[in-house]
């Protein structure tokens, strides 16, 4: 269709140039077309024209503005805010507008956390400065999640965080929390740019920076330099989004619609894999995943927990809840009571994995808080446990000129692993006729996927 716009326009021009009478414009009258292409060139005339009447008649295509957005929290005249403008419709387009694409999925969830919170709405474009609405982006310093929480102020708030599950990633729980707290911030602040700043910098620095120079407001202290670069340049940016989300068009971008998928929650008994769950659902294991990113191991963790699924795929999952646990294949973790004589430290040993990793599994903050008869959580199948435990150990006697770094090469180990698989600490030294352990169990992975 674009080429036979470019043969009319180009007819049009033709003709509106010739002013000669004698002169025609389809050249001498030898050349002129046959009748057949005389008629085809009219009806494609008045195609065209029929095109032209109908866009002129036709209503104008709406644009989508967060005109709501805007006005509920007035954007400063600023030229920090106006830079931040420039430089998001320019070297940074392409990245703020796959943003603003991205924000469909979650905006009506954050809208309604903020209506119901006595927020302003503009709040729901904070993301967009955050992680981009990335469930799982970590930053260097350790916060998380589409809001960008540290582990401790999500504790804090009430977030779960520990080796099964990290509540920072689940969008629904992080965004009520993310909403509380800017909500405490505002209180204390009484003021956006201010309460904004203490979102990024942290309240205490914030607070500090007030009363250290004798100021009141977030742009004095941008002025004066009294607070991070990153702080200085968070507020404007999150400005800035604002501005392009009211008026997009003009800015060159486009807000998508809201996303409507429809989705549910089910409560389900743990440990569970996300892997043999996909399969009772009927749906793909990397959808499952991406709406659970809080699931840190592909792993519904032990006892009741809520998962996200696709709302089609909650009656098959409720109509078989109570038996999923045991058909679950894929599992890759199991309960397992100790002996006498068990250890974690053993445990560790057997299994090829770090005893922090029991620990963190398990809640506890020392390998001698259990014993005969308690019951804690492996990384490994229940099929392999047995094996892996009654694994007979290999053995080497020490002898005159040994090293913890020639025995470990001999036995393509490295000296931490020796040190670990024998409880060797540093500095002990070895006597001839000693038996170390020189056999590594393989290393375990635990997770569900």
């Amino acid at each position: 269709m674009k080429s036979r716009w470019l043969v009319i326009v180009a007819f049009l021009a033709a003709g509106c140039a010739s002013t000669s009478p004698q002169t025609s414009v389809l050249g001498p009258q030898k050349q002129l077309p046959a009748s057949s292409d005389i008629a085809d060139l009219r009806s494609q005339l008045e195609e065209a024209r029929a095109a032209m009447v109908a866009r002129e008649t036709a209503p104008p295509v709406p644009v989508a503005v967060d005109l709501d957005a805007a006005v509920s929290m007035p954007i400063p005249d600023n030229h920090f805010v106006k830079s931040a403008v420039v430089l998001f419709s320019s070297s940074l387009k392409s990245d703020i507008q796959t943003y603003l694409t991205r924000s469909a999925r979650y905006k009506k969830m954050i809208e309604k956390e903020l209506a119901e919170a006595g927020l302003p709405k503009g709040l729901a474009y904070l993301p967009v400065i955050e992680s981009g609405y990335s469930t799982t982006m970590t930053s260097r310093a350790g916060a998380r999640g589409m809001w960008q929480f540290m582990g401790e102020t999500a504790r804090e708030y009430g977030l779960r965080v520990d080796w099964w599950v990290d509540e920072r990633a689940d969008p629904e729980r992080s965004t009520r929390i993310a909403v509380q707290y800017i909500k405490d911030l505002y209180r204390q602040f009484n003021d956006w740019p201010l309460a904004l700043a203490a979102y990024n910098g942290g309240p205490g620095r914030i607070q500090r920076a007030l009363a250290d120079n004798n100021v009141t407001t977030f742009w004095e202290l941008c002025d004066l330099g009294a607070i991070p670069k990153e702080t200085r340049g968070y507020v404007p940016t999150f400005y800035a989004t604002l501005a392009i989300a009211s008026d997009p068009a003009t800015y060159g971008f486009k807000l998508a619609k809201p996303d409507e998928g429809s989705l549910a929650r089910v409560e389900l008994q743990g440990p569970l894999s996300l892997k043999y769950l996909a399969q009772v659902a009927g749906v793909d294991a990397d959808t499952l995943r991406d709406l659970n990113p809080s699931l840190r191991r592909g792993i519904v963790p032990p006892g009741r927990a809520s998962v996200r699924v696709p709302a089609k795929a909650a009656d098959a999952i409720v109509a078989r809840a109570a038996s999923l646990r045991s058909e679950d294949t894929d599992l890759t973790v199991c309960s397992y009571t100790l002996r006498d004589g068990d250890s974690l430290k053993k445990l560790a040993r057997s299994l090829g994995v770090n005893v922090d990793t029991l620990l963190a599994m398990n809640g506890l903050r020392s390998p001698s808080r259990v014993s005969e008869g308690d019951s804690v959580y492996l990384p490994v199948r229940s099929r392999d446990l047995g094996t892996l435990l009654h694994a007979e150990a290999v053995y080497h006697a020490v002898e005159k000129g040994d090293t913890l770094y020639s025995i470990a090469k001999k036995y393509a180990l490295t000296v931490d692993e020796l040190r670990d698989l024998n409880d060797i600490s540093r500095g002990e030294k070895l006597h001839r006729g000693q038996k170390l352990r020189v056999n590594a169990p393989r290393t375990l992975t635990a997770g569900g996927m």
